[in-house]
């Protein structure tokens, strides 16, 4: 009878551990991705890796301190048609002496006449007209970054404001999902990017734990099985779903790292604490 009860409670031990399993690795196979954006206890630069940047066509906001240091340590640089206009004026509104793009790109109708012909007398400045307009002006400037890129990229970072335009703002977010190079979208206040299916570790530095700033969990293209730790309100094997739930103005729980299983690609937005960087 003890035998009996003793491999009955066997059973249910594996089969309880074999469940355990399940909800924690929702994704087979799984590997773990670290991201390590945030220097400790420097603030500044952010951690791409090697990467390229892009200015687009919107107001740029983040600050010149910001993006003084992308800047400088990016691979290539790319200004997106108007966005050419917008670089030169901040870095003149700003007193910044940073060097040319590499190069300006898109169907060229948004850059002023004077600043596309002084960037073509500069020999260290490529102009690449793309004026094919079934893709929209950042898929082609990917494009272009991953031709002309002399090293191999880790990331790339597209400095973008998303008010005023919805539909720039979702179109920006379908562009990560269009190349396969991971890529981050960098505002006044906050950075976006996707976490694709598996099991992540994002970084959290003290400055921002200790501030309760904000993040958030959206979903991308379908509904994805979430688990996550280190947040104040955390999700068990929750379902993120536009029409059902979505985990918004979330924070954290004062652990240096949240935890995030998905099966499916979410946006992870957050706020990297504008308020660090002059």
């Amino acid at each position: 009878m003890l035998r009996f009860i003793r491999k009955t409670f066997d059973h249910s031990q594996n089969l309880l551990n074999t469940t355990n399993r399940s909800i924690v690795s929702t994704v087979p196979n799984k590997e773990v991705k670290e991201w390590k954006i945030f220097s400790q206890p420097n603030k500044l630069p952010l951690n791409f890796g090697t990467y390229g940047i892009l200015v687009l066509n919107r107001p740029i906001l983040v600050s010149p301190n910001i993006v003084s240091s992308l800047w400088d340590g990016a691979s290539c640089r790319i200004t997106v048609d108007g966005g050419t206009n917008r670089w030169f004026h901040f870095c003149e509104q700003h007193c910044l002496d940073l060097p040319l793009p590499t190069c300006v790109t898109g169907d060229l109708d948004s850059i002023h006449s004077e600043i596309l012909n002084f960037c073509k007398k500069q020999n260290e400045v490529s102009i690449l007209h793309t004026p094919k307009q079934d893709c929209n002006d950042f898929d082609k400037a990917l494009n272009v970054l991953l031709e002309i890129c002399p090293v191999k990229l880790d990331s790339f970072i597209a400095i973008v404001e998303h008010s005023g335009r919805l539909d720039h703002t979702l179109t920006n977010i379908n562009t990560l999902s269009r190349t396969p190079l991971q890529g981050f979208l960098l505002s006044e206040s906050e950075l976006t990017w996707l976490l694709r299916p598996g099991f992540h570790r994002i970084l959290i530095p003290d400055y921002l734990c200790n501030k309760e700033e904000w993040c958030g969990i959206l979903p991308f293209s379908s509904s994805a099985n979430v688990t996550t730790t280190g947040l104040k309100w955390n999700l068990n094997n929750s379902p993120i779903e536009f029409g059902k739930v979505v985990s918004s103005s979330n924070t954290y729980d004062g652990n240096p790292e949240v935890q995030l299983t998905t099966d499916g690609t979410v946006i992870w937005t957050m706020s990297y604490g504008k308020k660090q960087f002059p």
